[in-house]
């Protein structure tokens, strides 16, 4: 009686490290696939943020009538403003937040005290 229970159980103990080493590939394999199917959705994001600064400054060239008579302090008000527009790009690229240029334009009012 001792000698089945020995034997069923030395059995026992050499199938579970096996279950064990298998389920341990696996889920290192499917964690590499989680990881690197990630990495993918960051890089479409951060291609997705590009695309989507390029087509508002395409807007913007396009909606604002350049007068031809612009005192200096005019011209570095609004390449200040251009740059802090940038910014907030830049800082909304990282988060991967997405918001429309009305919103953008209003955060570069803020940040600029206007």
């Amino acid at each position: 009686m001792l000698s089945i229970t020995r034997i069923t159980a030395s059995r026992a103990i050499l199938i579970v490290p096996k279950a064990a080493v298998s389920s341990g590939i696996s889920t290192r394999f499917f964690s590499l696939a989680s990881d690197l199917q990630s990495k993918k959705k960051v890089e479409e994001d951060r291609w997705i943020r590009s695309t989507e600064h390029e087509a508002y400054l395409k807007r913007k060239a396009a909606a604002s009538v350049v007068h031809p008579v612009m005192t200096a302090e005019e011209l570095a008000a609004k390449e200040l403003h251009a740059t802090t527009v940038d910014e907030a790009f830049g800082i909304l690229s990282k988060t991967g937040c997405k918001v429309e240029d009305v919103t953008v334009e209003a955060l570069a009012a803020w940040k600029l005290g206007e």
